[in-house]
């Protein structure tokens, strides 16, 4: 049975693409990963996720201890890491964060932030990303971004990655509001963390959710045009 599907994507502040199709719920194949990786680790961290996973997608609310909110964010980080095969040419997760992903088989341990939210579900898999080639003054623009956002849904539930390589611009220092009743899992604040899912963004508030750390990341370094 088909699903609706979208992804979207934004470029200084503009939508760039918009793409909505119906198709089987996880269909897509990422042609980019060797057989002993896709059989192997990945495969481990996918199995490790789907219990927890099968409580959020369904918005049955969950508290997570420090070894699921590992699990999970683990998953989640390989997820931004596949989708941003789907369009290759438009990677927004840096070389950097995904060697170390591979090494240590989880998200690296400094410049990234995993959030979790809750979503009405009007599409049954959503995925959104922005990257910002942000440099220093007076040195070449970098070739690839150097800060990210990768938000997901699945369900009812909502996963964002951010990632930052600049050791002065950290993701997880931008406050959200408290009305969008998130969970940080990456890294963990405390021995667990509650996502209770009694409170829902719509489309819309989940589309500004996605621009929300974009715009202010934005506003400090002066509105520098994401990668392309």
């Amino acid at each position: 049975m088909p699903f609706d599907h979208r992804i979207e994507q934004d470029a200084d502040g503009l939508q760039t693409r918009d793409v909505k199709f119906s198709t089987p719920p996880f269909n897509q194949v990422v042609r980019a990963v060797c057989a002993p990786c896709n059989g192997g680790w990945m495969s481990s961290i996918e199995a490790d996720a789907k219990p927890i996973l099968q409580d959020l997608i369904y918005a049955r609310g969950r508290t997570l201890d420090l070894g699921e909110q590992r699990k999970l964010a683990s998953w989640a980080f390989l997820k931004a890491c596949v989708f941003d095969e789907l369009h290759p040419q438009e990677r927004v997760v840096p070389a950097e964060h995904r060697n170390r992903f591979f090494t240590y088989r989880q998200p690296p341990a400094t410049g990234v932030a995993i959030w979790l939210g809750t979503y009405e579900a009007l599409e049954v898999g959503h995925y959104a990303y922005q990257g910002l080639r942000i440099g220093r003054e007076g040195l070449r623009e970098p070739e690839e971004p150097t800060v990210y956002v990768v938000t997901i849904t699945i369900g009812a539930l909502i996963v964002q990655v951010a990632g930052s390589l600049l050791p002065d611009l950290r993701v997880d220092d931008v406050p959200y509001p408290s009305e969008l009743h998130l969970a940080k899992i990456w890294h963990p604040s405390g021995s667990t963390v509650t996502l209770t899912q009694d409170h829902v963004m719509n489309h819309e508030t989940l589309v500004g959710f996605t621009k929300a750390l974009y715009n202010v990341i934005g506003r400090v370094t002066g509105g520098t045009p994401p990668a392309r």
